[in-house]
């Protein structure tokens, strides 16, 4: 059973009086490198592709890190980019020298000198890893004609990819959601929470944790907002950034914030444990 207060919790941190604070994270970037993305003349980019440089340094040089494994989805999320015209960014970027691949890593490439604004990606040259890479938006075609879904190789959250293309058949609500982006939850959690307990990424997939972490995010779905009878989040960028709110919700508890061995991702997925998060016994006043 769900308490009305968890209706008004995303309102009660969006209305939050406080700024943005250092505290709460920065990223330090040369001045020379920050002037040359920012020029017109030295990094002639269009708008969409300097979304993604500016989130890949956010992603790199705001965590102190030259490289990260960052997925389209990621990206997606802090742009509001589409997977695909980011992966398509990212494939010119690139070729452009501007963004280079370390092995499954991504980085900006701090040698403006370098940079090549003629240059035009190669057919699939972003093959590394299927994290980084969205499935190509155009569908395989038998041929009878009739359209093949194609497989989602990972936790792939975008919605023209999942949905099938047979016109023919209407399909239902439930097979428009997206599905549960468990990789950039838990980078989420790795970035709001580095100094609690952390899970290997090469562990998550097949475990029970993995199953309730799904079910909460699809609980997100269903639970409707006392005022507005809106959903808490309706597709993959607002369901990204409610669990984002929801993690920095539970730094505010003292209770949950002290020196508990027990206190991880794994442990707020559990049915019991998230429902008491969300009905504030953790809260002002610590447990119930």
């Amino acid at each position: 059973m769900q308490s009305a207060e968890i209706h008004q919790f995303p309102v009660q941190e969006r209305q939050a009086p406080k700024g943005p604070q250092l505290e709460d994270g920065y990223t330090r970037i040369a001045n020379e490198l920050l002037e040359a993305v920012t020029n017109a003349q030295t990094c002639p980019v269009t708008l969409r592709q300097m979304r993604v440089v500016l989130a890949v340094i956010r992603k790199t040089y705001g965590f102190n890190k030259k490289t990260d494994r960052i997925s389209d989805g990621q990206i997606a999320a802090d742009t509001g980019l589409s997977r695909q015209n980011v992966n398509k960014a990212k494939r010119e970027l690139i070729a452009m020298n501007v963004l280079f691949m370390d092995g499954q890593r991504v980085g900006v490439n701090k040698h403006a000198e370098q940079w090549n604004f003629s240059a035009k990606p190669e057919k699939d040259n972003l093959r590394q890893t299927r994290d980084s890479v969205s499935k190509p938006e155009t569908n395989n075609v038998s041929k009878s004609g009739s359209h093949k879904r194609q497989k989602d190789s990972n936790t792939s959250t975008d919605v023209e990819e999942r949905i099938g293309v047979d016109q023919q058949k209407p399909k239902s609500k439930t097979n428009t959601l997206p599905n549960c982006p468990h990789m950039e939850i838990l980078d989420l959690w790795a970035e709001i929470m580095p100094d609690q307990r952390q899970h290997a990424k090469n562990l998550w997939s097949g475990s029970k944790r993995e199953k309730a972490l799904a079910q909460r995010w699809k609980q997100g779905f269903k639970i409707k907002h006392e005022i507005t009878g809106e959903p808490l989040y309706t597709d993959l960028a607002s369901g990204l950034d409610w669990w984002g709110r929801f993690f920095r919700y539970l730094r505010k508890s003292k209770f949950l914030m002290s020196d508990n061995n027990w206190f991880s991702l794994e442990w707020i997925v559990n049915r019991d444990h998230f429902d008491n998060i969300i009905e504030k016994k953790y809260h002002d006043g610590g447990e119930s």
